[in-house]
């Protein structure tokens, strides 16, 4: 037994191993939303993309920035 979650069954359901699949049928996607299952499907099927778009801002601008409260100590090596 398998686990498949298909267009007849969203949610899931436990099949045959050897059952065959359904015929797909073209998806119409203006009604797909982030998050359903076409679209995690789809992911899966043709591989996603990431990037790292985190950069890091240097420790003097930061502190320009993002002042500590007046009741802190400044941090070692900092004036």
């Amino acid at each position: 037994m398998v686990w498949r979650i298909s267009q007849d069954s969203p949610t899931g359901q436990w099949v045959a191993k050897d059952t065959p699949l359904p015929k797909a049928s073209p998806i119409d996607a203006t009604g797909v939303t982030p998050g359903s299952w076409v679209t995690s499907s789809f992911d899966l099927l043709s591989g996603t993309d990431l990037r790292d778009i985190s950069e890091t801002i240097p420790g003097d601008l930061f502190d320009v920035l993002f002042p500590p409260p007046p009741d802190q100590k400044p941090k070692p090596g900092k004036g």
